[in-house]
């Protein structure tokens, strides 16, 4: 164990993508944003945007070179060199995953991004995805795979009729629910929808369709039709999550929602304090969806609000959640 780490909190990095809202600052106490906040990247290692730690003393030090002088220290040993993917000019690794806060004014793009064999072919990375429903209005949908039948051909013909959206699997945002979105799928997310996604570190993506909207210099935005027929996945049927059986401790409970080959996702529900082991083959990122906790180690303490991001290194062995009152996390990890 490296004594000396304690919980990293890092600075968000906002993304102003014209399908954005404004409600991620104020919905979760933070300072007030000019503008658009569609996207808040709380924890990144990539050329489009760099976790800064904003507590303790490695405030300052990026994501990138935490990585690069603790090594397993921080990530685990269970990080296969090949999911630590190069993203800096020295070709050093990078961090295995990339997450953000979605906050949906609008509907995005139906877009698709390629997996892990379709991302040579197109020069591109791969990207799967998980979305966490934090909140949503009540007519909120999110758009995840092509009805049954659907082939390229009827695909292409309903891209040229404006016709797309009713091609795609639709389902009601619910919060709470979740969906993993493979590389390869088609999808989109419907406006309404405040979603925490967890991710391959990638930002490939290749818009098909943009609901027949224009960017601010009032021209239809790029689509990339040709690197998406390359890279869907035409026989694709989405995968549900599949959760575990919760693991009730009094009046805590935790319980592993889904299971990918990128990451692991779960839920915490706590009332009293809860101990945590962690055996060193993995970090634990910990996203506070409701309530408020500390979060508690030998190297040191930190209090967590809702919507507060805060990664435990790998070399952390044990900490302690204690919710004030009430309180929801998210815990993610790698397999």
């Amino acid at each position: 164990m490296n004594r000396s780490l304690y919980p990293l909190l890092f600075a968000p990095i906002y993304k102003d993508y014209l399908w954005g809202g404004t409600s991620i600052p104020s919905r979760y106490h933070r300072a007030p944003q000019p503008g658009l906040c569609a996207e808040s990247w709380e924890l990144c290692d990539h050329a489009d945007g760099m976790s800064i730690v904003s507590n303790g003393p490695l405030e300052g030090t990026s994501l990138h070179d935490l990585l690069q002088s603790l090594g397993t220290d921080l990530v685990g040993t269970a990080s296969p060199a090949d999911r630590l993917a190069p993203h800096s000019p020295q070709g050093d690794v990078g961090f295995p995953l990339l997450v953000k806060i979605i906050d949906a004014a609008q509907k995005l793009s139906v877009q698709v991004h390629p997996d892990d064999t379709s991302a040579p072919r197109v020069e591109g990375e791969a990207k799967s995805e998980m979305w966490y429903l934090l909140d949503g209005t009540p007519d909120a949908r999110y758009y995840a795979g092509l009805v049954s039948g659907t082939t390229r051909a009827t695909f292409d013909a309903a891209l040229e009729a404006g016709t797309v959206q009713d091609l795609l699997a639709s389902h009601a945002a619910t919060p709470g629910s979740l969906s993993y979105i493979r590389g390869g799928c088609v999808h989109a997310i419907g406006e309404g929808c405040l979603i925490l996604e967890v991710q391959q570190n990638s930002n490939t993506t290749y818009r098909v369709y943009d609901w027949g909207r224009v960017g601010a210099d009032g021209q239809p935005r790029e689509l990339h039709v040709a690197k998406a027929h390359q890279v869907i996945d035409w026989e694709l049927d989405p995968a549900g999550a599949t959760p575990s059986a919760p693991i009730v401790n009094g009046p805590n409970c935790e319980q592993d929602l889904l299971t990918t080959p990128y990451f692991r996702f779960g839920r915490l529900t706590l009332a009293a304090p809860h101990p945590v082991t962690n055996d060193g083959r993995s970090f634990h990122m910990l996203f506070v969806a409701k309530g408020t906790l500390t979060v508690s180690c030998e190297g040191g303490t930190e209090t967590l609000g809702p919507g507060t991001t805060c990664l435990l290194p790998a070399a952390v062995d044990a900490y302690t959640l204690t919710p004030d009152g009430p309180c929801e996390v998210l815990r993610v990890s790698v397999v």
